[in-house]
Formats: C-alpha cells, structure tokens, sequence
C-alpha cells in the first residue's frame, strides 16, 4: 500500500462554479479574464447525467425502473395520434394552385398603387404565402432604378471612413471566397 495518498470526495475538495474574478462579472466595466483557483476544484458539468433520467431505450429489460418508465413514456397507436390536436408552429403542406387570374389580378392591383397593395396585403387577400406574392409581382424596372438613384444619393451623403469600410469589406469577403485570407 503506498502511503501518503489519501481519498478525496467531492466534499473535501472545494466547490465553485466559476473561477472567482477580482471584479463583479456582471456590472464592472473593467472585466478581465478570471484568475482560476490553484489546486483541485470539484465543477460538475451543468448537465450531468442521473441515473433517474435514464431513457427506457438504454435500460435492459430486467432492470426495475422499465415498468416504473413504462407509464411516462407510453407510446401511442396512429389512431390516436389522428385524434390529437394539432401543435402549433408545424407547417402544413404548401399549395401552389395560384390560377392564371389569380396572377393577372395581383399584378393588377400592384402595378394600380404599389404603396397600398404591399406583397403582404397581396399575400393575404389572395391567401397565398408572401414568397408566391413577391414572385408574381416582380419589381418593376422603373421602381428597381428609382430604388438604386435613392441609393446612390444617400452613398454620396456618407462619411469618407464610412464608404472607405464597406470597400475594405468587399474585398475582404472576396478574398475569403478565393481562400486568400
């Protein structure tokens, strides 16, 4: 037996969920990187396995706790299921039955008032996804130039620096698609 080693339990050793810092974490603006404690620290890792827990997948079929599982994690006949309610945020199958008509009438009404008819307005009086109203719609080339001319007069309003950056992002966004970083 050699001696001098003794056995540690989590007990003796000293508990801390993170290395202690010299400033308060939350409201300091002078944080720095926390100094870790010297010596052993006991720090679970936040989810740490139970033995509870345990699914009825990994368990063998002699082991006590299936039948105890049994009763929490029941599985349900597709007879059932068909008579469940239906769970929110599921997106049901798309339909693309958009008529001819359907088409002439949203391009109508968008080329009459675009401010008033707006692709979500669109989507909605003719209950068709927004994606489908925007596809049928298609910017026109007049507005498309309208909307660049706005652009480029709001670009000659920008400070030097701020032009300058989005040059240098530019090419820097280049130069990673051609792995020349």
């Amino acid at each position: 037996m050699i001696r001098g080693v003794r056995r540690l339990s989590s007990k003796s050793v000293p508990y801390e969920t993170q290395p202690r810092s010299k400033y308060n974490v939350r409201s300091s603006a002078f944080n720095i990187k926390p100094v870790p404690t010297q010596g052993l620290v006991f720090n679970p890792p936040a989810s740490m396995p139970s033995a509870k827990n345990t699914p009825r997948a990994f368990l063998p079929p002699s082991d006590p706790r299936v039948e105890r599982l049994r009763e929490f994690q029941r599985s349900y006949t597709p007879e059932e299921v068909a008579t469940m309610p239906l769970i929110y945020g599921i997106k049901a199958e798309k339909e693309y039955n958009v008529t001819p008509d359907v088409v002439a009438e949203v391009r109508r009404l968008r080329e009459e008032d675009p401010a008033q008819w707006t692709v979500n307005k669109l989507a909605k009086k003719f209950g068709i996804s927004r994606m489908v109203a925007n596809v049928i719609t298609q910017e026109s080339r007049v507005r498309q130039s309208q909307i660049s001319e706005e652009l480029a007069e709001l670009k000659k309003s920008w400070p030097l620096a701020k032009s300058q950056g989005r040059i240098e992002r530019r090419k820097r966004v280049q130069m990673w698609l051609r792995n020349e970083f």
